[in-house]
């Protein structure tokens, strides 16, 4: 054990992600394909993955929790969600106007980890608001396997 971290599974995985977005009457559907890693430290599982998409590299990071999972992406712009069935969350979102401060709001979470395969699934719909204005509804569906 070094420094309070332990590791205890690091995995190479397979991942399949689809999103689809409505915002103001219109829809896109993004599909990806990606090799990322499950990681299993400190009792927690994690899902990492670069995103290729119109000669773009994103780091991408799920933490899914039991009772909520956490999206963090690194891109043009960084983009941190968490969703929570149980209550709306904050996140900032910070544009070429500055920082907005968004309510997400999760519809639905289904997630299911089998961390000795590692293989699992998690589908997510959410919508994210800026105070009574919706911005969007999104849905994600995402499958790991080994």
């Amino acid at each position: 054990m070094t420094g309070g971290i332990l590791i205890k599974k690091r995995v190479p995985v397979k991942i399949s992600l689809r999103t689809v977005i409505s915002q103001d009457g219109q829809q896109e559907q993004f599909n990806f394909q990606e090799t990322g890693e499950f990681i299993e430290l400190n009792g927690k599982h994690y899902l990492r993955y670069q995103e290729h998409q119109n000669d773009q590299v994103t780091p991408v990071q799920f933490r899914l929790d039991e009772e909520e999972v956490h999206l963090h992406r690194q891109g043009a712009t960084e983009t941190r969600l968490v969703f929570d069935r149980e209550r709306p969350t904050i996140t900032r979102y910070q544009t070429e106007y500055g920082t907005l401060t968004l309510q997400v709001v999760t519809n639905q979470l289904e997630r299911q980890v089998d961390p000795l395969a590692p293989a699992g699934r998690l589908v997510a719909a959410y919508q994210l608001r800026a105070g009574d204005q919706l911005i969007g509804t999104y849905q994600l569906e995402l499958q790991f396997t080994a």
